[in-house]
């Protein structure tokens, strides 16, 4: 298959710029900036025939061409002026500038629709009609922005920014945004005098203002339209042009007797539709102490996203949605970092210690389209869905008829289960770093703590009838009656079942309002061993896991080489060797190793990835 399914990527990119500056006096500058980027490249996939993919079910082959390319100018003027005690007091930084964005971008993906003769890689040897996409995109961006710094001595210093753009792909009434950004900050022990045990101190404060400017960072061309859409890889490539999202436009694609024909949307665009916003508040405190042994820096700050909204509207209007500006996120945080060094020695031992730890929700404040579980005022992380029937004692309840698990719609109940939320309730990290004269030796530890994922490594791997847990313990005994059939089944599920009447579920948590009436026996009935499992994970119940862990991220054992190794007229002047193991410890359930935790911090669910590895190395750092 490797020597036959092949995939071609051809690139070719280019990249300038040039400066003028020209100096009017000792306190202004100006610079003339222009510069470009551009590329263009091709993607090729050749897919034999007999190759079986998902959506090409007659496994005749196919030929497809991916072409791309990009073109970007900017022009870009800038003024700077700086002058120091101004006043015998006051030192300026300042700046504004201008810049001229074009932007254009073309994108051609042509594909056979099946191949005529094997082995022969041409449109015209498509069996059907060859099938294509195109996407072509333009843009002008018009921007000023100003940048004005001040100082007040050593006591006080601020920062005040702003920016303008204009672009040519936004609605016209509101195709200008604005977004500014404020920073304060002062050294308090400069000018106040302080305990003697602090021996520094600092506050500061800011807030920024953020808008998305209706561009995407990256593109990938919509084939889902196309003959074996369903199948292959998607690649993205760098973008940062429009996306378009308020615009209204046709659509392009076969209907009857594969004739092209045009659909103009069905969604409507608000009249004063805006770019969605972010507002960032942030506070900060630094203080050190015994000479700057000990130092503690807490950042506390608050997000507020003004999102963008697709409502459903009535069909009678010929649409049915709109998308308008509403809908309100706030994510509130906080973080703290606490760096010591409890032995400190310049010809002998020192001890150095990083500690960082941190937090976050996120919560809704405006939510438009929220249910009986996520709503204004409720996290935005919740991890809610169908569960397995619980007594109020939490025994799983299974089917008498069938000896498996019974789920909420089951019985025709679309109630939830909230499992948490997928964001932890804090991140920590530690770092520790022995020295002594030319060795060093450096270890971290990080984890999390809270929050919960599904594995979905898990879930798919008890649907296969290839976990491990499968044939193990009780799974393990009745898995060979499995091939007896249904009379020889023998598997017993450990659980309870409810007789003499109806089950009746609270339509929003799902548990049982009537079980007082049922009567309660144990389970008696018997099924196989992979109808049962794979029933344990047709929904996420029995996979969801908390994320709480810990690693040995990363342990360095380093020797510095002496200066005199190489003689005097050497021409390094640092040289250092050092022996790296990273991910060398995971401390989580052994049962659920198969995935690696850290990497879906904010995730509900994770992907069928391996877990990180261990590695080693060794590292040689040389410094001319």
């Amino acid at each position: 298959m490797s020597y036959e399914w092949l995939r071609g990527h051809y690139v070719n990119n280019v990249n300038g710029y040039a400066a003028l500056n020209y100096n009017v006096n000792n306190n202004i500058d100006l610079t003339l900036r222009p510069s470009i980027t551009t590329y263009n490249f091709t993607n090729t996939e050749k897919l034999p025939y007999s190759a079986t993919v998902y959506d090409r079910p007659e496994h005749k082959g196919d030929y497809r061409v991916d072409n791309r390319s990009l073109f970007e100018s900017n022009v870009e003027f800038q003024a700077k002026y700086h002058r120091n005690a101004i006043l015998g007091f006051l030192d300026v930084q300042g700046m504004f500038g201008g810049n001229a964005r074009t932007f254009r971008f073309n994108s051609e993906y042509t594909t056979t629709n099946y191949l005529n003769v094997p082995g022969v890689y041409s449109f015209s040897n498509s069996l059907n009609s060859v099938q294509a996409a195109s996407y072509n995109a333009e843009m002008l961006v018009l921007s000023g922005y100003y940048s004005l710094d001040l100082g007040y001595k050593s006591y006080v210093t601020a920062n005040i920014t702003g920016r303008f753009d204009k672009s040519s792909t936004l609605p016209a009434e509101n195709n200008t945004y604005f977004y500014p950004s404020f920073n304060l900050a002062t050294v308090i022990s400069d000018y106040v005098k302080l305990p003697k045990g602090i021996s520094f101190l600092k506050v500061r404060g800011s807030f920024a203002s953020s808008k998305s400017g209706g561009t995407d960072t990256y593109f990938a061309p919509n084939v889902s339209n196309l003959a074996g859409g369903g199948y292959g890889y998607t690649y993205y490539s760098p973008y940062d042009g429009p996306g378009y999202d308020f615009s209204q436009t046709y659509t392009l694609q076969p209907y009857y007797s594969n004739q092209n024909s045009a659909s103009y949307t069905n969604t409507l665009v608000g009249n004063n539709i805006r770019t969605a916003e972010r507002k960032a508040y942030e506070a900060g405190l630094d203080v050190r102490f015994l000479e700057n042994r000990l130092s503690l820096d807490v950042t506390r700050y608050r997000y507020r996203d003004d999102l963008i909204y697709t409502a459903d509207v009535s069909e009678s209007t010929g649409y049915s949605q709109l998308i308008k500006n509403q809908g309100k996120t706030q994510n509130d945080g906080w973080e703290v970092t606490l760096g010591g060094s409890p032995i400190r020695n310049k010809t002998g031992l020192n001890w150095d210690v990083n500690v960082n730890w941190f937090k976050f929700v996120r919560k809704w404040i405006d939510n438009p389209s929220g249910d009986n579980w996520v709503h204004s005022g409720t996290r935005t992380d919740l991890v809610y869905d169908n569960a397995f029937v619980r007594t109020s004692g939490g025994q799983l309840v299974i089917d008498q008829s069938s000896g498996l698990l019974l789920r909420y719609t089951d019985l025709g109940v679309n109630a939830k289960k909230v499992f948490g939320h997928s964001d932890p309730d804090w991140q920590w990290g530690i770092t520790n770093t022995f020295s002594y004269k030319n060795f060093s030796f450096r270890f971290r530890f990080d984890g999390m703590v809270g929050g919960v994922v599904h594995d979905y490594v898990r879930q798919k791997s008890l649907q296969g009838g290839r976990h491990i847990e499968s044939t193990q313990g009780k799974f393990g005994e009745a898995r060979p009656d499995d091939a007896l059939g249904s009379t020889g089944f023998s598997y017993v599920g450990e659980g309870v079942n409810l007789t003499g009447g109806t089950i009746s579920l609270d339509p929003i948590t799902g548990k049982i309002t009537n079980e007082d009436e049922l009567t309660v026996s144990k389970n008696a009935t018997k099924t196989s061993v992979q109808q049962y499992v794979t029933r344990m994970a047709s929904i996420h119940d029995l996979n969801n896991i908390k994320k709480t862990y810990a690693k040995l991220r990363e342990v360095t054992l380093t020797y510095r080489l002496p200066a005199d190794l190489f003689g005097k007229r050497t021409v390094f002047q640092n040289a250092s060797v050092s022996l790296v193991g990273r991910n060398l410890l995971y401390f989580f359930p052994s049962r659920y190793k198969d995935m690696d935790v850290d990497q879906y911090t904010q995730d509900s669910g994770s992907g069928l990835q391996t877990p990180t590895t261990r590695s080693y190395g060794v590292n040689l750092n040389i410094t001319f």
